[in-house]
């Protein structure tokens, strides 16, 4: 039996915050179905403007996360990078890759633009997610607010993109050092699902 290569420390970093940015996506896409599922409710006027309120915070604190764990992935895969050749490559394209969420940083650290106070201030957000257009007034449907991997994280990146390449990573550093006791992650094996099933939608 061949001997596990012991993993550097960064590594364990490195996969802890990919692991959890897969998660957090997921559990980003399950607020996107609970906020649908509220629209399609008829609710008392009141109590309906607070409940989405509660879940628009939600899907903007998992979008947080996401951008949070990505930022720290991205350091953790830089010094990977610097100890491990075979991970040079794909290091870099994933730094590369994410550097535009560096911008969002100082933006999404200023709560006043994105405190829904009001049924505007959670259509602005949505419209700046690519949820509706960009000149939609309002949200007209429930369908609307279906979350899936065409939704721009900080307004910036697409979710889908964004999660496929944290899988990949992840996927390449368990294949080196078996990370995850030789079964596959299984928020990886969740989007490789996802996309499969995505595609034979869209050949049937």
């Amino acid at each position: 039996m061949a001997q596990q290569v012991r993993a550097p420390l960064s590594v364990y970093m490195l996969a802890d915050h990919l692991d959890a940015a897969l998660a957090a996506g997921e559990d980003l896409m399950a607020r996107g179905g609970d906020w649908r599922a509220l629209t399609e409710t008829p609710a008392d006027p009141s109590d309906f403007i607070l409940r989405q309120r509660a879940v628009a915070e939600e899907v903007r604190s998992f979008e947080l996360m996401i951008v949070a764990r990505i930022l720290k992935a991205r350091t953790h895969a830089s010094s990977l990078a610097e100890c491990d050749d075979r991970f040079r490559v794909i290091a870099k394209l994933f730094v590369s890759g994410t550097a535009i969420l560096l911008d969002a940083v100082e933006e999404s650290g200023d709560a006043r633009a994105t405190d829904f106070d009001t049924a505007d201030d959670i259509v602005a957000y949505v419209r700046s997610r690519g949820l509706i257009a960009p000149d939609a007034p309002a949200i007209r449907v429930a369908s609307d607010l279906t979350i899936d991997d065409n939704f721009l994280i900080a307004k910036r990146i697409a979710l889908g993109p964004l999660l496929d390449m944290a899988a990949a990573f992840l996927d390449a550093l368990d294949v080196q050092y078996e990370l995850f006791g030789g079964d596959a992650p299984v928020t990886s094996n969740v989007r490789t699902a996802d996309a499969e099933e995505s595609e034979r939608a869209r050949l049937n």
